[in-house]
């Protein structure tokens, strides 16, 4: 008998006390049950780490762990951490205040294994703070053909993206799965407090350099939108008070360091790479 592929949900947590119960009961109820649940909290200074305390005692049949930062050092390193813990093939970072729909891990899975690409981003539906459906068709999404394709998860169509070096080109960092080999390397990237906020974008373009990527459409994650996360609501969708001229400043700041960051880190990774790999790599970020 074949074995099924071991996910890995690394489930990022910050003084998200009111949403991570909800993150969590959405990864036990995954269709998909060869998984693991790995929790770092990043000093939460609320009862983050209390409320997942209580999920594990009440939840002795699943897989899962708490690891808590000896100090608060940003999502990056805590994702990191997680990657670090992690024993599946497949990795996802999950935000603790966003909600994975059952069959999230299911068409992930499905959809590397005709694929081969270090990277899966699903849709996402955005959701408000009482859980309330904004829209199906997010700004924060690549765009689909039809609303049909949108909705329809059995169908599992995907697109593999051809994109440059730099862009933004998938849903936020809850919609992704990675191959866990093609980022590993990542383990020895000393500035991640570079990307204490939005780590995705180094991440995501990272994987899409090493081994391409595929946008899934289908809406597999509820992408929730309140006063303290990173992406900016619509005006026409959501609450206009969540702009943000700080979220404006940090992707700008992001766009402007990626590619000298990701230079650097392929050219001191040359003997892991291989110097023609790093070449044709570094020029392809250019």
């Amino acid at each position: 008998m074949l074995n099924l592929p071991l996910v890995s949900f690394v489930v990022t947590s910050y003084n998200y006390e009111k949403y991570i119960l909800k993150t969590l009961e959405s990864i036990k109820k995954q269709s998909y049950k060869n998984f693991e649940i790995l929790v770092v909290d990043d000093c939460s200074s609320d009862n983050s780490c209390k409320v997942v305390e209580k999920f594990i005692e009440e939840n002795q049949d699943l897989k899962i762990t708490l690891f808590v930062q000896n100090k608060n050092q940003g999502q990056m390193s805590a994702m990191m951490r997680g990657l670090k813990e992690a024993q599946g093939q497949f990795v996802s970072f999950i935000d603790s205040d966003d909600i994975l729909m059952p069959d999230y891990a299911k068409i992930h899975v499905q959809t590397h294994l005709k694929t081969s690409l270090a990277m899966t981003s699903c849709s996402i539906i955005e959701i408000g703070e009482n859980d309330e459906v904004h829209t199906f068709n997010s700004i924060s999404s690549p765009a689909c053909e039809t609303v049909e394709d949108l909705l329809n998860t059995e169908k599992n169509d995907y697109k593999i993206i051809k994109a440059h070096f730099g862009g933004w080109h998938w849903s936020p960092n809850s919609s992704a799965m990675y191959r866990k080999a093609s980022i590993e390397l990542l383990l020895d990237y000393k500035n991640t407090d570079k990307w204490r906020i939005c780590p995705d974008k180094f991440i995501m373009n990272y994987a899409h350099l090493i081994g391409g990527s595929a946008i899934i459409n289908a809406p597999l994650i509820g992408y929730r939108r309140h006063s303290s996360n990173a992406g900016n609501c619509t005006l026409v969708t959501g609450d206009k008070r969540l702009h943000s001229d700080k979220t404006t400043l940090v992707n700008l700041n992001n766009n402007i360091k990626i590619r000298p960051e990701m230079i650097k880190f392929l050219w001191q990774e040359k003997e892991k790479l291989g110097l023609r790999n790093v070449l044709k790599l570094s020029l392809r970020c250019l």
